[in-house]
């Protein structure tokens, strides 16, 4: 049974201003990268066999932190990436509900049935981050698992395992720069730890998109 240990990006100024960051490249801000310490910190004690990350830079930015602990090197995985939100990456609620008001309101009734225009729908998020999860549990079957992503594919990830809908994923709270820990054996599988964050006493952090 596979080991995988999720971590979710520190916070950026996107995160702080209230903007919604899909797959747009924004940096962790100086409390992220506290966060992304911290992260390194707690994993440093643990088993890790294989360090994975999204190729965006705020999840990158961890993932070299927990590497550097390990002496391991980073597998980027696009698969890992944040799920493109098209035009509402970058703005704010109050513009997206001037923009998109009545797609908001059927996103927020059932995002599994809604694609944001230019965006990304999220059954192909959940689609692409179980086939990666798929293929690294099959390559290390027995093995301890990092993978620094996103808010979306943690979240579809721990959906599909415990087999809830998908229009409820965002009732499952990721909170920045939390873990979350899966024993990964197909339908044998099991959720360890969510959303552990007692590594960031002291340092700020939301669950926002």
């Amino acid at each position: 049974m596979s080991k995988v240990i999720l971590v979710r990006h520190g916070r950026t100024a996107w995160h702080e201003e209230g903007r919604y960051a899909g797959t747009a490249d924004i940096p962790l801000d100086e409390f992220g990268q506290e966060q992304a310490k911290r992260v390194a910190t707690l994993l440093k004690g643990s088993e890790v066999d294989v360090i994975y990350s999204s190729p965006l830079s705020r999840c990158l930015e961890l993932a070299t932190l927990v590497s550097y602990e390990h002496g391991l090197e980073v597998v980027v995985d696009e698969r890992l990436r944040e799920i493109d939100l098209g035009r509402w990456d970058g703005e704010m609620m109050q513009d997206i509900v001037k923009k998109d008001g009545e797609i908001l309101k059927k996103w927020i009734a059932d995002p599994s049935l809604v694609t944001v225009p230019g965006g990304e729908s999220l059954i192909a998020v959940q689609e692409r981050a179980m086939a990666w999860l798929g293929e690294v549990s099959t390559l290390h079957p027995d093995g301890n698992i990092v993978a620094s992503s996103h808010g979306g594919p943690i979240r579809a990830i721990i959906a599909a395992v415990l087999g809830l809908p998908l229009g409820n994923i965002f009732r499952l709270t990721v909170d920045l720069a939390s873990v979350s820990v899966l024993n990964y054996k197909g339908k044998f599988s099991n959720l360890e730890t969510m959303n552990e964050r007692s590594h960031l006493d002291g340092v700020r952090g939301g669950s926002m998109l």
